[in-house]
């Protein structure tokens, strides 16, 4: 597989902070009152200049919330599934017993204003592909603040390169597997695998070839070692860079 990566010379760089600025998974949590997907989340990465890794899943009323999970109850310990409530549904519930909501990416925009970048995690959507991708699209349309997009789903992927060729985006990767068959499309700018995996034949044929590649998710010293050893820069918790 790794023979057949192109070479691809006229790569487009992607923004500096990509790889230069470890990223804060799913903000800067941890802290008291302060859960993961939070504004207080985002708030405390802004403060403390790191750029901010969030997910995305679209809502029954076609507004997209940042939230991991597809279901409810690890965070709100209400039941049901993100998808079937609306923005006026969620807003009783609270995250991990805190003040916190779940906010909608349109709120974190507007936190954010611009002081730290994004890295726009696309979860994928059981209708399929289409509706979530356009929805966040048209939510970052008017945004002039620094951001980028990825998702574990190379269909997806390849409806930001095909509707929104301007934007980065960027394929994420629990191994090599992910580039299966695919040899003929055009590479992401940029691959973010599991720190487990690296590395791989495939993400040292792409480096070599100046693809970008961060490491998720780095929670200690030692893997903040291998992530500098492995790839260009890293998505973080727990510890502080």
């Amino acid at each position: 597989m790794a023979e057949n990566i192109e070479t691809d010379a006229a790569r487009r760089p992607v923004p500096e902070w990509l790889t230069a600025m470890p990223i804060a998974h799913r903000g800067l949590h941890g802290l008291p009152d302060a859960p993961e997907n939070s504004l207080a989340a985002f708030a405390a990465a802004v403060a403390a200049h790191f750029p901010i890794e969030l997910d995305v899943r679209l809502l029954s009323d076609g507004q997209v919330a940042v939230f991991h999970d597809h279901d409810l109850w690890r965070l709100t310990g209400a039941p049901g599934s993100l998808e079937a409530f609306s923005a006026d549904d969620l807003r009783p519930l609270r995250l991990l017993g805190t003040g916190e909501r779940i906010p909608l990416l349109a709120e974190v925009l507007d936190l954010v204003a611009g002081r730290a970048p994004l890295l726009v995690e696309i979860k994928p959507h059981p209708g399929g592909v289409g509706p979530l991708e356009q929805a966040t699209l048209r939510a970052l349309a008017d945004y002039t603040g620094p951001f980028a997009i990825q998702s574990f789903r190379k269909e997806t992927v390849a409806h930001v390169a095909t509707h929104a060729p301007g934007i980065v985006r960027g394929q994420l990767a629990s191994d090599d597997g992910w580039r299966g068959g695919d040899e003929e499309k055009p590479l992401p700018d940029f691959v973010a695998y599991n720190l487990r995996a690296l590395p791989t034949p495939l993400s040292s044929a792409l480096r070599a070839r100046g693809v970008p590649l961060l490491a998720w998710t780095i929670q200690t010293p030692e893997q903040q070692r291998r992530a500098a050893e492995t790839a260009d820069n890293y998505i973080f918790e727990t510890i502080r860079p």
